[in-house]
């Protein structure tokens, strides 16, 4: 991939979680459905990634192990990570908290303003 086309998708994503964010404040009882409209962008590399992986782990088992243990452990942990920060934004809104989602929005605009210049 060009790294310009890895700059695009990487500003639509963040266009993306901006606009989540928004409607999560905007309706912070409904704002666990703006947050799963982000799998959209995991899922289908994820899907990909672990057909490949287990074609690698059923015809080298040990092979498939090592890159296992390299990547997709640390891949886990990240996606965990913001699985879960996604969530306890969400969970906070709903009981009137608003300081994660207004962190979180901070941090997202801020990423779009670094992804512009190199876009445009």
């Amino acid at each position: 991939m060009s790294h310009s086309l890895i700059h695009w998708i990487r500003l639509k994503f963040a266009q993306h979680e901006l606009w989540a964010i928004n409607f999560a404040l905007l309706r912070p009882q409904l704002s666990l459905f703006g947050a799963a409209s982000l799998w959209a962008w995991i899922f289908p590399p994820l899907l990909g990634f672990g057909v490949l992986i287990g074609y690698i782990m059923q015809n080298f088992p040990v092979v498939g192990s090592i890159i296992n243990l390299i990547i997709g452990l640390p891949a886990l942990i990240i996606l965990a990570y913001w699985v879960f920060r996604w969530y306890f934004i969400c969970l906070g809104l709903m009981f009137g908290r608003r300081n994660m989602a207004e962190k979180k929005k901070a941090e997202i605009c801020t990423r779009i303003e670094k992804l512009l210049p190199v876009i445009g």
